[in-house]
C-alpha cells in the first residue's frame, strides 16, 4: 500500500504535487492489471480509515455531533464535538483529518480515473467489464466523498446558501483547485455519481448477478471467496450499482429533489422488494437467544460497507477500560412505548453497559462469537435499505400520499420488532413527519447519519428527549486552517 499515490499532504495546492520518481513508480503502477488493483484497494483502504469511515465519520466525531452519546459519557476532547467548538483544538484536528485524507482519496480516484481511461479494454483481465468496474467505482467514490466533505463543511441547501463551497477536483494533480459555489458542487456531485451508476448497472445485474444476490457473497463473511476472484467479488465492500442508486436517492434529498430522489430511490428499494437484499432474521435482531446470535452490523441489508479489521481495537482505544465512555443517550424516551423494538431490546444495553452493540467486541469466548467477531466486527455499515424506506416516506409525504407513507413506515417498524403501537393510516402529515425523524434516529444510532439528516432538515437535533436547536455557525465547520492560508 505505500505505493499507492495517497499521502498525508496538507493544502489543495500541496495535494498531488508529482516528482520525477513518483512518475516513474506511476508507470510502474499502472503497467499491469495487478497494479492497478493495487492502486484499487488503497483507496478503500484509506476510505477505511480513522481519519474517515474507521471512525470519524461513523461511531466517532459525527455521531457525537449527532448527539447519539450521553454527554457526560464522551472521553476527553469530544465534548467540544457535542458543544460544536469549531476552534478548539480537538475540533480542528478532526476536520484537518477529514479534510486532507478526503481529498487525498479524491486525488487517488482521479490518477486511477486518469489512468484507466487512456487503456484499452484487453489491458484488463476481465475486459471491458472490468474497465467499467473501476471507473464506476472512482466516479461513485469521488462524489461520495466531496458530498460529505460538503456536508460538514457547507451550509445546507436547506438555508439557501449560494456562496463559495468547496473545490470539486477533477483532474490529477491539481496545484490550485478552485472553491466553486454551493449549487455547481452538488451539481457536479450528482453528475458523478450518475455516471457511477450508469457504469456499474451491467457490472452489478449481469456480470456479478449471481453473488450479487446474497450477502454471503457480496460480503466477505466466510472464508470463501465470491465470484472468479477476490477483486470482482465481494461487491457490497466496494461502490457498486445499488449503493450508488441509494447514495443518488441520499444526495437527491439532501439537495431538495424530492422527484429524483424518490425515483433512486425506488430503484435501490426494488432490488429489496426483489429478494436481492433481506431483512435481517427476528433471531437476529431483537429475538437472539444468545449474543453470538445477533447479526450487530445487519449485513443481509447493506448495501455497501467498507471494512477496517481493527475496528474493535480502534473502539476499546477510544473507551479504554472504563465503563463510562460513550453510552447511549435518552434511549428510554427515544422508543418509549416501543419496548418491542429490537433495535432497543436487542442492541441496547445487551451486555448491561448502556451501550449499542454495533461497535463492540463480544463478550464471551466460544466459538460461535468468534466467527461473529471475525465475520462482522470489521465491517463499517456506509448505505443499507432501510434508508430507502425513510426516503421514500419522506418523499410520499411530500407527494400528499399520507397514508402510504404510513402504511410503508409500519412495514419497517414490523420488521424491527415494533408489531403493538401500529401507526393509523389516517395520521396527519405533521405527526407522521415526527414519526419518521424518530424511527430515523432509532435506526442509525452510531452509524454517522444523525447529524446529517438533521442539518438537511435545518431543523434541532432529536436526540430523544428535547430538540438542540443550533445556531447556523453550528452547523457548517469552517474550512480547516490549512485550507484557508492556502486561499
Amino acid at each position: 500500500m505505500i505505493l499507492l499515490p495517497i499521502s498525508l499532504l496538507v493544502a489543495c495546492d500541496d495535494f498531488l504535487d508529482v516528482s520525477s520518481d513518483d512518475e516513474i513508480l506511476q508507470k510502474e503502477i499502472f503497467s499491469d492489471g495487478s497494479g492497478v488493483r493495487l492502486a484499487v484497494n488503497g483507496v478503500y483502504k484509506a476510505l477505511s480509515s480513522n481519519s474517515l469511515y474507521g471512525k470519524n465519520l461513523t461511531w466517532g466525531f459525527i455521531s457525537v455531533l449527532g448527539h447519539n452519546y450521553a454527554d457526560e459519557s464522551l472521553p476527553f476532547g469530544w465534548e467540544d464535538y457535542a458543544k460544536y467548538e469549531w476552534k478548539s483544538s480537538s475540533c480542528k484536528t478532526v476536520a484537518e483529518e477529514i479534510w486532507t485524507t478526503g481529498y487525498n482519496v479524491i486525488a487517488s480516484c482521479n490518477n486511477i480515473i486518469q489512468e484507466i481511461e487512456k487503456k484499452d479494454s484487453s489491458f484488463f483481465e476481465y475486459g471491458a467489464m472490468e474497465k467499467d468496474m473501476i471507473l464506476g467505482e472512482m466516479y461513485g467514490l469521488r462524489a461520495f466523498v466531496h458530498f460529505d466533505i460538503y456536508r460538514l463543511f457547507v451550509p445546507a441547501p436547506a438555508t439557501n446558501y449560494t456562496g463559495n463551497a468547496i473545490p470539486y477536483v477533477t483532474v490529477y494533480p491539481d496545484h490550485q483547485p478552485k472553491h466553486l459555489d454551493a449549487k455547481k458542487v452538488m451539481e457536479l456531485i450528482v453528475t458523478d455519481m450518475t455516471t457511477a451508476k450508469k457504469l456499474l448497472a451491467k457490472v452489478d445485474t449481469v456480470f456479478c448477478r449471481s453473488w450479487n444476490r446474497s450477502s454471503t457473497s457480496r460480503l466477505k463473511l466466510t472464508i470463501l471467496g465470491s465470484g472468479p476472484d477476490n477483486f470482482v467479488g465481494f461487491r457490497g465492500h466496494r461502490m457498486n450499482y445499488f449503493a450508488a442508486a441509494a447514495l443518488l436517492a441520499r444526495m437527491y434529498l439532501y439537495a431538495g429533489d424530492y422527484q429524483q430522489a424518490y425515483a433512486n430511490a425506488l430503484e435501490a428499494y426494488q432490488f429489496h422488494e426483489h429478494g436481492w437484499f433481506a431483512w435481517t432474521p427476528e433471531d437476529n435482531q431483537g429475538n437472539a437467544p444468545n449474543l453470538i446470535d445477533m447479526h450487530v452490523k445487519r449485513y443481509e441489508e447493506l448495501y455497501m460497507a467498507f471494512f477496517n479489521n481493527d475496528n474493535y481495537d480502534n473502539w476499546e482505544n477510544a473507551i479504554g477500560t472504563s465503563y463510562q465512555w460513550l453510552l447511549m443517550k435518552n434511549i428510554d424516551k427515544l422508543f418509549g412505548e416501543d419496548l418491542d423494538d429490537f433495535r432497543y431490546k436487542g442492541f441496547y444495553n445487551r451486555h448491561n453497559d448502556g451501550r449499542y452493540l454495533t461497535w463492540q467486541r463480544p463478550t464471551v469466548t466460544s466459538s460461535g462469537s468468534i466467527v461473529r467477531s471475525d465475520i462482522e466486527g470489521p465491517l463499517l455499515p456506509i448505505i443499507r435499505f432501510s434508508e430507502m424506506y425513510h426516503i421514500l416516506i419522506e418523499c410520499l409525504i411530500e407527494q400528499g400520499k399520507v397514508s402510504d407513507a404510513a402504511e410503508l413506515l409500519n412495514t419497517l417498524r414490523t420488521k424491527r420488532g415494533v408489531k403493538f403501537n401500529q401507526i393509523p393510516l389516517t395520521i396527519s402529515a405533521g405527526d407522521l413527519k415526527e414519526k419518521l425523524v424518530n424511527d430515523v434516529v432509532r435506526e442509525n444510532l452510531t452509524e454517522g447519519r444523525t447529524f446529517f439528516f438533521f442539518k438537511r432538515l435545518n431543523r434541532g437535533i432529536y436526540n430523544g428527549d428535547t430538540n438542540i436547536e443550533l445556531t447556523a455557525s453550528q452547523w457548517t465547520i469552517p474550512l480547516p486552517d490549512s485550507e484557508t492560508s492556502y486561499q
